[in-house]
């Protein structure tokens, strides 16, 4: 390898990334493969680890390694060779000629650049990159490098009337972005820099973006809710929610984007203050009529319920519902129908909407007191069938007297 040469004297006053260090020789590695365990090690420093010294377990994991196969790493390996090269500071023509494809330093500079069509270059290579390789190993180095961050800002948009090139690139950073699969800790530093300010952009993109870049703006956002902090919460961009009613409005969307789309809502609408917002973009309409169209996803009809029961919580909420034709029918169509916690999420947006609306008749005519009953019955669990007895109780005699009542069931009053 042609960077065992550089001495170690010239690379005093450089950070050596800690991926590139064989766990054993504690040196650069040369020739880096991957055992079974997913630890990365020097070739020569883990065979003579495993013949030499005749030890069966990984040295870093303490794992016996019933699998001996040592797969190389190239991408770390690509990456070790772009950073010696620049810490030594070869020739680019060298460089070039050792990895044509892919040279971590020439990324970095096209990615600092102002220039849209170099930006998008830089983009292009780190997203084959992470669609060729994936692994955790040079996603990490990558994250350390500084790549994640500069992609990330590419994504901030500070001026509304931005010409197309560079709408193309925020788009194909936002893409990116989702691809290189940020830890947990750097998408909470990325969505809390300068007060919010990835969030902010990501919520406009929801609206105005690429459909690949909605799409990928809809995940992005999903794990930003799930570690950034309270206050970011509590407080989010204008077009958030308008954007998130859109994805789920577009019947293209995947079911994984619809999912990432009722978790950020999940996590937004547990914030009170947060709940009229989403009423008011006309999230509860979008979610009756998914309730209507959805045949069994346990997974989606539970989060769906949820969001309703939080959106019922206030007044608007409530009046949403009873105020769609199908409201109604659509809670009470998935009382015993997908699952139990499907049940009690149906039964408690059910006991909201009888507690504080005129649904009375509606339910009898629906069919929601005959489901009520079976609940409380046999088929509900304790809390389905506290609630279910107490709607019960509430419109007993109302109920009674209607035609609908089902009196083969017995009550428990």
């Amino acid at each position: 390898m042609y960077y065992t040469s550089i001495a170690y004297d010239q690379m005093d006053g450089l950070e050596i990334p800690p991926y590139f260090i064989c766990p054993i020789s504690l040196q650069i590695m040369e020739d880096p493969v991957t055992v079974a365990t997913g630890v990365s090690y020097d070739r020569a420093s883990i065979e003579r680890w495993l013949t030499v010294y005749g030890r069966d377990k990984c040295p870093v994991t303490n794992q016996t390694l019933v699998d001996r196969t040592l797969t190389p790493n190239s991408t770390l390996l690509r990456l070790i060779q772009s950073w010696a090269a620049c810490a030594a500071q070869l020739p680019a023509a060298a460089t070039a000629r050792s990895n044509p494809r892919f040279d971590l330093s020439d990324v970095l500079r096209q990615l600092r650049d102002t220039d849209a069509e170099l930006q998008r270059r830089g983009l292009k290579k780190v997203k084959l990159l992470a669609e060729d390789d994936g692994d955790f190993d040079s996603m990490a180095c990558m994250e350390k490098a500084g790549v994640t961050s500069l992609v990330a800002s590419l994504i901030v948009m500070r001026n509304t009337d931005l010409v197309q090139d560079a709408l193309d690139v925020i788009d194909e950073a936002t893409i990116v972005l989702q691809h290189l699969k940020p830890s947990p800790q750097a998408i909470k530093r990325l969505a809390e820099s300068n007060n919010g300010e990835l969030i902010r952009s990501l919520s406009s993109i929801l609206q105005r973006g690429s459909y690949r870049a909605r799409t990928h703006a809809t995940l992005l956002l999903k794990s930003i809710f799930k570690v950034v902090d309270e206050g970011y919460k509590s407080n989010p961009p204008p077009d958030l929610f308008d954007g998130v009613v859109e994805i789920l409005k577009d019947q293209n969307s995947a079911r994984s984007t619809n999912l990432a789309a009722l978790s950020i809502l999940t996590e937004a609408l547990a914030l009170g203050k947060n709940r009229a917002k989403a009423v008011e973009a006309g999230l509860v309409a979008v979610i009756i009529e998914l309730l209507i169209e959805e045949n069994g996803d346990r997974r989606s009809c539970e989060a769906m319920l949820y969001i309703l029961e939080l959106a019922c919580g206030r007044a608007e909420g409530r009046a949403a519902v009873v105020g769609h034709r199908a409201g109604v029918a659509a809670v009470v169509g998935k009382v015993l129908g997908v699952s139990g916690g499907a049940t009690e999420r149906a039964v408690r947006v059910l006991g909201l909407l009888c507690r504080y609306c005129r649904v009375a008749e509606e339910m009898a005519e629906v069919g929601g007191v005959a489901k009520l009953c079976m609940v409380v019955q046999v088929e509900g669990s304790r809390r389905s069938r506290e609630i279910a007895k107490e709607i019960l109780g509430m419109h007993l005699r109302t109920w009674s007297r209607s035609p609908c009542f089902p009196y083969s069931y017995s009550l428990p009053y």
